[in-house]
């Protein structure tokens, strides 16, 4: 999340509660998004602490948002959050555990851009650009076989099953932006 607002949302969360949520603006005075923004690390929601007004807390439980935790860090300008939930519990400390460390591991891929190299960025962003592997090539002064090289090692970072899926990812998740 910078000041112009998230890069990414994925949400399970009931749509009622999406609904009613965005209805009400309980953005505005939810302790848990506050703790995240204000907060680092990870909390129970049962141990945060502050004023809950608008009872965003008492109003999540009837849509099944009981127990959760919410888990939150600054990387330079950008904070990344999670919240997640469960009806039936409260989370216990090994799996608050292994919630963090799966969440750092995601901000950390986002944030190092999956640990792609310049030489495999430059690739896929002149390939965005239209340019085929020999044009490529001769832009970037290597031989064609690198540029196919820098291409696979960026699909196998990526997850991806070929270029346009790895040019897509990379767009959806502004790594040329800077």
């Amino acid at each position: 999340m910078t000041w112009r607002g998230p890069e990414h949302i994925l949400h399970g969360y009931p749509k009622e509660w999406q609904r009613v949520y965005e209805e009400r603006n309980y953005f505005l005075s939810d302790p848990v998004l506050r703790w995240t923004i204000l907060g680092e690390g990870y909390k129970r929601w049962s141990a945060i602490e502050g004023m809950d007004p608008l009872r965003v807390m008492r109003e999540a439980c009837k849509y099944g948002l009981v127990y959760g935790a919410a888990f939150t860090t600054k990387v330079g300008n950008k904070r990344s959050l999670m919240s997640v939930t469960r009806d039936d519990r409260e989370l216990t400390d090994s799996e608050l555990e292994l919630l963090n460390g799966t969440f750092l591991n995601f901000v950390d891929i986002l944030m190092s851009k999956a640990l792609l190299t310049d030489g495999e960025l430059e690739v896929l962003r002149h390939m965005r650009d239209g340019f085929e592997h020999q044009e490529v090539a001769e832009l970037l002064g290597v031989s064609r076989s690198a540029v196919k090289q820098r291409v696979q090692k960026a699909c196998a970072k990526l997850n991806a099953r070929n270029s346009a899926q790895a040019i897509a990812v990379c767009v959806a998740r502004n790594y040329f932006s800077s």
